[in-house]
């Protein structure tokens, strides 16, 4: 795997023959599965337990439980209002009136805990969808084995963070931001966990040299397992503040086409192992890419220098 992740990690925009063939495969992927905001919680029928909508009607953040008034479950349950577990990270996403979609699961001992939460918001949706739809447009447009470089405009895109709250390029109107991809079930020491700690290290230096400016976004690559609530989790392990650092997630085909414009590769070998390349990006306020890195190398220092510069 080391080797393929240094083919991948070095391919240049110049010298695109190897990479083409695995990003028309994404591409095709992503033209197959659209751009629709359909199904955020990437469900699958063979996952065990039930899929579940609902409303959150309470939420006891130190029992780690919270009170949902669900739909009929189709087979297994009709309406009611019941106490679900539920995971450390989606208690902080979930709150009161909230719609949610999510996956029922029975433990051991009887009791019912919600996995794969997601926030559901009709409006935000539709905001989303259009969003989306821009962004499919234009990595179309970009055409097979061809990725956004320096000096390029950062597409469209809407994605959902560890708060369950939009995230939009246009929302950094002003400002720069650094861009990665990871996945929270990564465990090569020397792709994921050390960028998202060179994020990390990054964002300290910003705030110790007064640079307000500075944003981050991490795109995860695992969509179908990383929800909100997963990331949150993830956030509060690294010690991130999460004021300013936005690890996002959402429909995979919107994630797809994103970081197929964005020159990252990402192919799934298995349930939980993910092959990918990296991609580390400064961009600016005018939205264009001017700093990019392609290897798990690159220094926090350079890119604050770049930053400063802006």
């Amino acid at each position: 795997m080391n080797a393929l992740h240094f083919f991948l990690a070095t391919a240049r925009r110049s010298n695109r023959t190897g990479i083409l063939q695995l990003l028309t495969v994404l591409g095709i992927t992503a033209g197959l599965l659209g751009c629709a905001q359909k199904n955020e919680s990437q469900e699958d029928d063979n996952e065990e337990g039930y899929p579940l909508i609902g409303v959150v009607q309470s939420v006891d953040a130190e029992r780690l439980q919270m009170t949902v008034a669900h739909e009929e479950i189709p087979g297994f349950m009709e309406p009611m209002t019941m106490v679900f577990r539920v995971g450390a990270g989606d208690i902080k996403v979930v709150e009161p009136e909230m719609r949610i979609k999510a996956r029922l699961v029975r433990d051991e001992d009887g009791g019912f805990r919600l996995t794969k939460i997601w926030p559901i918001d009709d409006r935000a949706a539709k905001e989303m969808r259009e969003v989306n739809k821009r962004l499919a447009k234009q990595a179309e447009a970009l055409g097979s084995g061809y990725y956004l470089a320096e000096g390029d405009s950062l597409p469209d895109f809407a994605l959902l963070d560890q708060f369950g709250e939009v995230v939009k390029p246009e929302d950094y109107e002003g400002k720069a931001f650094m861009i990665n991809f990871i996945f929270t079930r990564c465990t090569d020491a020397k792709m994921c966990p050390l960028s998202t700690s060179k994020m990390a290290r990054l964002q300290k230096m910003a705030q110790e040299a007064g640079l307000s400016n500075l944003e981050f976004i991490s795109v995860t690559l695992d969509p179908k397992f990383d929800t909100p609530g997963v990331l949150h989790s993830y956030m509060e392990a690294y010690g991130i503040d999460g004021q300013n650092f936005r690890f996002v997630t959402g429909e995979k085909a919107a994630v797809y086409q994103l970081i197929r414009s964005m020159g990252v590769t990402n192919i799934q070998d298995g349930e939980e192992n993910i092959i990918h390349s990296l991609a580390t990006s400064l961009v600016g306020p005018d939205r264009k890419i001017v700093m990019r890195s392609t290897k798990s190398a690159w220094e926090p220092e350079a890119f604050l220098e770049a930053a400063k510069a802006l």
